[in-house]
This record gives structure tokens, sequence and C-alpha cells, in this order.
């Protein structure tokens, strides 16, 4: 919310920074983390703002993510070099538009060997696309050590760690620092095991669920609307990352300051 009579003209940088479509690459080199529950939630954020969206499904094996969403979301197979082309030539075709992409954890290494390989991210920034990996987070020492090895690789994209508390109940801060300080830690509360099993049928959809609020708030209301509180945010604080980088930190902590609630 902004304060009344706080004026902001874009001006230089501010005026001139490209629009970016986002390219949200959903990962985790283990199963069973919830990576395909956090793509559904994205889709259906972003559906709900009316958005073009396009989404892909990279695990060939149980397309999860591709059944919930039909027509939306594509299954692609990236084991071979075939496969790898048409993902990235597709990724990088067309007018750009915000993307989704659940992760298998089987093509966890490949999909980032590629990406490292071909320069995507500044391929894709030549096209105005900027990739965010929202890495989903557990306490295996692999984990931590898979998400140092990629944020090492591509040290210039947003990394934005996932803490599901379905997963694990505790959450270290130092083993999964994001890329920018500002960009934090996206929380994903635990639901109920009764909840948990209606959120999963096939046919269960977030943005109609809360739009239709049968029977006035419940459970899956407010934990959908937080998350989706968390997505908007999100987006906030991305941005600022990249003014930070254009303009330095000293300025966009003002603004930050500027539009802060109560201020």
């Amino acid at each position: 919310m902004i304060q009344a009579g706080v004026r902001i003209v874009a001006t230089g940088p501010i005026a001139g920074m490209p629009q970016q479509a986002p390219l949200y690459i959903v990962a985790s080199p283990r199963p069973r983390v919830g990576k395909t529950l956090i793509a559904r939630l994205l889709a259906e954020f972003f559906r709900s703002s009316g958005r073009a969206l396009v989404g892909y499904d990279l695990d060939p094996r149980e397309p999860t993510f591709a059944g919930y969403f039909p027509g939306l979301v594509t299954t692609m197979n990236i084991a071979d070099t075939p496969g790898q082309m048409a993902l990235f030539d597709r990724l990088l075709a067309g007018v750009p538009r915000t993307t989704v992409i659940d992760l298998g954890y089987g093509l966890f290494e490949q999909f980032f060997d590629v990406m490292t390989e071909i320069s995507f991210v500044t391929e894709a920034r030549r096209r105005a696309i900027e990739p965010i990996v929202l890495f989903v987070t557990d306490p295996a020492p692999a984990t931590m050590r898979a998400y140092a090895d990629v944020r090492r690789r591509l040290e210039t994209t947003a990394f934005v760690p996932v803490h599901n508390e379905a997963i694990s109940v505790m959450y270290e801060k130092a083993d999964f620092p994001p890329s920018r300080p500002e960009y934090g830690v996206i929380r994903i509360p635990r639901l109920s095991a009764i909840v948990r099993g209606v959120v999963d049928r096939p046919s269960f959809s977030f943005g109609a669920y809360m739009t239709e609020r049968p029977g006035g708030p419940t459970e899956i209301h407010s934990w959908i609307g937080n998350i989706f509180t968390e997505f908007r945010e999100l987006e906030l604080r991305l941005l600022m990352g990249k003014l930070s980088a254009s303009l330095g930190d000293s300025i966009v902590g003002k603004l930050s300051a500027a539009l802060r609630p109560g201020r």
C-alpha cells in the first residue's frame, strides 16, 4: 500500500528497464517434496490474475502437473538431446509469457547441465525472459549440496528457497540462502491429512475453490490465500532485487521504506 502523498516518478534506469516475462522453475533433486503442488499453486495464481501462461511437466513417467492442466501444460522428456533441444527451443520461441516448469527429480541434473552449457540465462534475457528457480528444500545433506552447486553454476539467476512444512518442520536459512537477501523464502504451511486428500484430487482447482467459497471460509481458503499472498510478495521482492542491482541498494531501501504499510 502506497502512502497518500508519496509520488514516485520513474526516470532514467527505472523507466528504461525492460519488462521481462518470468520463467519459474520449480525444482528439487529429491522426490515427494511437493514440487508439483507448488507448480499447481503458481499456475492457479497466475491464471486467477488473467495472465498468459504456459507450463511444462518434465516428469514423463508421472506427469501429474500436466494432468491437472490439460491443454495448458505440456509433458516433455529431456532425457536425450532431441528432447532437451525441443524444450529449450520452445522456452525461447514466440512471444514471452509467464511460464511454470515442474522439473522432475530424475532429470534435475540433466536440466541444469544443459541450462549451463548453452548459456540459457543469457539468451533468455536477450528475449525478455527472466528465469527464477524456486528450490524446494529438505534437510538432506545432498539437497544442500545440490542447491549450492546449481547456484554457483547459475550465479546471475534468481534462486528462492521454498520451505514445505509438510516435509520438514525445521528450516535453516544458512543451508539455503536466496541469491539476494530480499528474496527471502516462500513457506508452504502444512495441511491436515483430510484436507490434503481434498486438494490432491485430480479435479480440484485452487482458483475455483477460492471464488466459490462453499459454506464460507475454510482451512483451505486460508491456506490458499496465504500462499497466493506469498507469491504476490515474491513478485515485489524480485522487482526490488532487479532495482537494487540496477540502481544500488541504498536507493531501493528508501523506496521500500516509502512503500511499507503504516508509514
